[in-house]
């Protein structure tokens, strides 16, 4: 994402008193876009992409099980990794859907576009980086450039600025679907709040409110049980995969078809190593089982002082 736009507030087709606001919605946008799909760690994409990664690892792992069912796993590796996949994709949704306005998450942004509904007309969301307005008459000047000779040949086309009557084009299909589709166009259509309001309730899917519910519970805090009381908040690896799923589908909404920025191709990384190199390989040889049972001793003597040495 680029941090400037291509036009200045000059080249775009709004009317002049209307500049100071196009301004305004530039400025908001680039804002919310940063916090969407921005260079930051904690971006939403970031943390999406790191959540898939995470995954696409463990379910390969798991597989891996399933095809050899036979081969000996060690328990104690094994329960690190599920329970260490369960923690950070649960934790992980949470931050994703967190309400705390300092935190960067696709609830804090839905939240900025409430605020400022103003700001999202038809004519900033077609018009704010030198797209034409009306495509139509884009579109009957650019061909009048051509003579009939020239028409009959291929041509590529723009896609931005003044002469990307196409795009202009798309983006008013684009924002018929966020506007209701009204049967007339007009410059200062607004964006329906039902919108917004699905999203809304969409991260309040009852699979990310059970995994919130538990991470707050089990997690990040440790809640007081009664005597002989259970956890009453299980949540399976298909509620992860499926609150997991309601996150990326509002992400990549708000990119693709609020914001029309970007669209994602994939959410998982493109991996920069043999993720499947020494899997085959035992964890480590036998003749040194013993030093690592020395060392577990170890390790437990010096950790047991912590209770005797204060």
């Amino acid at each position: 994402m680029g941090s400037e736009y291509d036009y200045s507030l000059d080249e775009c087709d709004v009317p002049e008193v209307r500049k100071k606001s196009l301004n305004g919605y530039r400025n908001f946008r680039k804002k919310c876009l940063e916090y969407l799909v921005g260079s930051s760690e904690t971006s939403v994409m970031n943390q999406v992409h790191n959540l898939a990664w995470y995954t696409v690892v463990f379910r390969t792992l798991n597989e891996a099980r399933r095809i050899e069912q036979e081969r000996k796993v060690n328990g104690a590796l094994w329960e690190l990794v599920t329970a260490g996949y369960g923690g950070l994709l649960t934790m992980g949704i949470r931050k994703l859907v967190d309400k705390d306005p300092r935190t960067d998450s696709l609830c804090n942004v839905i939240d900025l576009i409430k605020k400022r509904p103003e700001l999202f007309t038809r004519e900033k969301f077609i018009c704010y980086d030198g797209l034409p307005y009306d495509y139509a008459l884009a579109q009957k000047n650019y061909y009048q450039k051509f003579t009939h000779e020239e028409l009959s040949k291929p041509h590529w086309l723009a896609t931005k600025g003044p002469e990307a009557w196409a795009v202009s084009e798309m983006m008013h299909r684009a924002f018929d679907k966020l506007s209701g589709n009204p049967n007339k166009r007009k410059r200062e259509d607004k964006i329906l709040s039902s919108t917004l309001d699905k999203l809304v309730e969409q991260l309040n899917h009852p699979a990310i409110v059970k995994v919130c519910n538990m991470v707050n519970q089990q997690i990040a805090h440790a809640e007081r049980l009664t005597d002989g009381a259970k956890l009453s908040n299980e949540v399976t690896y298909n509620d992860i995969n499926d609150a997991f799923k309601q996150v990326v589908q509002v992400a990549n909404f708000l990119l693709e078809s609020f914001f029309c920025d970007v669209a994602l191709g994939s959410i998982v990384p493109t991996p920069q190593i043999d993720v499947l190199e020494a899997l085959d390989a035992p964890w480590v040889n036998t003749e040194n089982l013993s030093l690592l049972q020395e060392y577990w001793q170890q390790q437990s003597i010096e950790m047991d002082g912590w209770i005797r040495n204060n």
